[in-house]
């Protein structure tokens, strides 16, 4: 049921490589360098730019709602006044 790791490991020392993996690295250089380039030009590339930059700028610019607090979160509901936690603690 159990494997002795030191007999598993001389088992692994001692196989040879295979076959399909002789020259692995040249096929997958060769597959590489054969895909065709897909680069983006560079006037694609400096419109996308300036238009993210034009969103930014806008977003920042144009003034949305105002921003308000949200209310406190009480997991019990809503806090009351006569808790002991706010009645020890006393005037305020």
């Amino acid at each position: 049921m159990g494997m002795n790791i030191d007999v598993t490991l001389s088992r692994l020392a001692e196989a040879t490589a295979d076959d399909g993996l002789e020259g692995l690295e040249d096929r997958v250089v060769a597959a590489i360098s054969a895909r065709p380039d897909t680069a983006l030009s560079s006037g694609t590339t400096y419109v996308a730019v300036g238009l993210a930059l034009a969103l930014g700028v806008a977003s920042n610019v144009v003034p949305s709602s105002h921003a308000r607090a949200a209310p406190p979160l009480s997991p019990l509901g809503v806090p009351s006044a006569l808790a002991p936690s706010t009645l020890l603690v006393g005037e305020q």
